[in-house]
């Protein structure tokens, strides 16, 4: 049986990195055990779907995206902030889904001759 030796020096430079793999392991796992909140703000909306913050609130303002409104009247007047429920953003992809469509060079007519004389032959 072999014995390894290891020196205080060593042990010195890995014990942070051990501490700071613990640290990322006990947050990952308390995000795992963390429920999901089911309404989002725009912001989170738009980071999900990969699009802008004024997309999303165009999306809305189209109808294509529905959203709870919250009104405040506190500071300058009414000011609208929405909520977005998780179902709702799965619902807006369900029906965005389309068939792929051809490729621009599939789509293309095949040329047509303008005459029909036949000036080689």
């Amino acid at each position: 049986m072999t014995k390894h030796v290891v020196d205080e020096s060593q042990t010195d430079k890995l014990l942070p990195v051990l501490q700071q793999i613990e640290a990322h392991l006990a947050a990952i796992r308390d995000a795992a055990l963390r429920p999901e909140r089911p309404w989002l703000t725009i912001g989170e909306v738009a980071e999900q779907l990969h699009l802008s913050r004024d997309t999303v609130e165009r999306l809305i303002a189209a109808g294509k995206l529905k959203a709870a409104e919250l009104s405040t009247h506190a500071g300058r007047g009414a000011r609208h902030r929405y909520r977005v429920h998780r179902n709702w953003v799965d619902a807006f992809l369900a029906d965005s889904v389309r068939p792929p469509q051809k490729s621009t060079r599939e789509r293309r007519r095949p040329p047509q001759l303008r005459t029909t004389i036949d000036f080689i032959g």
